[in-house]
């Protein structure tokens, strides 16, 4: 859809910014010019017109629009991840000392939202693969085994993945969140017995994915989802349970939401490892650097 310049300004001023900056993957491209656009929509319903310029946003806008989306029942989780894409775009704009803290906004830390803290992880029962079509079975097996999200097993190449190495796999930055590249090592016979498996039924389908060559991504999510739904197989809990399975491999002990010791309990030798298992589980997540308070809702916290 193209728009007029001076019709619909601040959403031409939007393009043209996410233009010329490129920053992540295309889907996180996609998701950061979706929150960017709420945005506008929010501020237009609030009255300001199609020409407003982007380059006046300060705390008055943000505040009236965070207030909108509480007022609507939006999750606290959901505002911060809108306002990562607000704080993005003012940093492109020199307005990044405009923007409000989560804490002046009302946004509580992750640590005391409903929910954070409890135990996710839901191991994979290999009964329920059975009558599902191959393909669905080796990507459920893949974010099983290698801890990855529904995306990064759907584009999976086995091509790419141990290209370089054959001690670990890597994912393409395009497959991931954030656009963040990352490795994960190869530790088990079962880790290298599947990414056999990947690289034959690629070969045998022609396929430079796990996404048939016929279909696109966003379609094929969607048979992908609506199959493992009906067939009881757990979402995000699988990747905590990979989490706490690597931080036990590597530690020693089993990571606190697993029954593992508190952190204040260890001897200096053990919190070593526990630290050095946490620094390994969160950078094969992908969680970037700097984020173990996100890595904490997979493993437990450190305490």
């Amino acid at each position: 859809m193209s728009y007029d310049k001076e019709k619909h300004r601040t959403t031409f001023q939007i393009r043209n910014i996410l233009k010329y900056n490129r920053d992540g993957s295309p889907n996180r491209q996609t998701t950061r010019m979706r929150h960017l656009e709420m945005f506008v929509n929010q501020l237009q319903k609030r009255g300001y017109n199609t020409r407003w310029d982007i380059h006046r946003i300060g705390q008055r806008e943000v505040f009236k629009v965070v207030n909108d989306w509480r007022s609507r029942g939006i999750s606290h989780r959901a505002i911060e991840n809108r306002m990562a894409d607000i704080r993005w775009l003012a940093s492109k704009l020199g307005k990044s000392s405009e923007i409000p803290t989560s804490r002046k906004l009302g946004i509580p830390k992750r640590c005391k939202t409903p929910g954070w803290g409890e135990n996710k992880a839901k191991p994979l029962d290999l009964s329920l693969l059975q009558g599902l079509d191959e393909r669905y079975q080796i990507i459920t097996l893949l974010r099983a085994e290698f801890g990855l999200r529904n995306a990064e097993a759907c584009k999976f190449s086995h091509a790419y993945a141990i290209a370089d190495n054959a001690e670990h796999i890597r994912l393409k930055g395009s497959w991931c969140k954030g656009g963040r590249p990352r490795k994960i090592a190869l530790r088990t016979p079962k880790q290298r017995e599947l990414i056999n498996q990947v690289g034959e039924f690629q070969r045998q389908n022609g396929d430079r994915s796990m996404i048939p060559h016929d279909l696109k991504f966003t379609s094929f999510r969607a048979k992908y989802y609506a199959a493992t739904n009906a067939a009881g197989i757990p979402g995000h809990g699988l990747r905590h349970a990979w989490a706490q399975q690597l931080f036990e491999t590597i530690s020693g002990f089993p990571a606190p939401h697993a029954g593992g010791p508190a952190y204040s309990n260890l001897d200096l030798s053990s919190k070593k490892r526990w630290d050095k298992a946490a620094r390994i589980v969160n950078r094969e997540l992908g969680h970037g650097a700097g984020r173990l308070d996100v890595t904490a809702n997979y493993i437990g916290k450190r305490e």
